[in-house]
């Protein structure tokens, strides 16, 4: 009897040694799976925060660039001779080469580098618009003596392009002006040049007075 009862005790103690260790395993998985679900969402975090950190530096990139970003304005100006029409050669008399609007190009924006010259930003335009430019060296620099086929004497003896920068003619030539961010650089054309330096002095005389 005592001996049935020792191994009744023992067969007791083992079955409660395997309860307690089932127990002990399946609260160590729980413990990983706690870990590991705690390790996911640490993972999402950083993975969220690394993808606004890059968000915000691109936005941030975007907008130095933006910051930097320099450019000016072109405008081909040929109204002048539609108030001397007449006058154009007869080849010439063509909205093709003379819009009605007096533009053959109106403030087209461009980006510029250091060191573009007004002239550089004429060519660059007329490239992209498909305009013929023609020009030609002088002792005074390069002289812009054709756009889009009219060409200097096309209205004249004393007709050609000029040029001016935010309103004002240069001292110097086209392809000497330096461009700043925001230069507005017009391209015109004028039948009388006598009358256009005729005009100028008259103004500079009443200022003066």
């Amino acid at each position: 009897m005592k001996k049935f009862l020792s191994i009744l005790a023992a067969a007791v103690l083992c079955t409660a040694s395997l309860v307690s260790c089932g127990d002990s395993s399946s609260a160590s998985d729980s413990k990983n799976s706690s870990a590991a679900a705690s390790s996911s969402v640490s993972e999402s975090s950083s993975a969220a925060d690394a993808s606004s950190a890059a968000g915000t530096d691109s936005k941030e990139e975007s907008s130095s660039s933006q910051a930097n970003s320099q450019a000016s304005e072109i405008t081909i100006d040929v109204s002048d001779i539609l108030a001397n029409y007449d006058t154009l050669e007869k080849g010439l008399q063509s909205e093709e080469f003379v819009p009605k609007s007096g533009k053959v190009l109106e403030g087209k924006s461009y980006e510029i580098t250091d060191g573009m010259t007004a002239l550089d930003l004429l060519n660059k335009a007329a490239q992209d618009n498909n305009i013929k430019v023609e020009s030609k060296k002088t002792e005074y620099g390069t002289y812009v003596s054709g756009i889009n086929h009219v060409s200097e004497g096309s209205c004249g003896k004393s007709s050609g392009w000029m040029f001016k920068v935010n309103g004002t003619t240069p001292d110097v030539g086209a392809d000497s002006y330096k461009l700043k961010a925001g230069d507005k650089v017009e391209f015109f054309y004028v039948c009388d040049y006598n009358k256009l330096y005729s005009a100028s002095t008259e103004t500079t005389t009443q200022k003066a007075a």
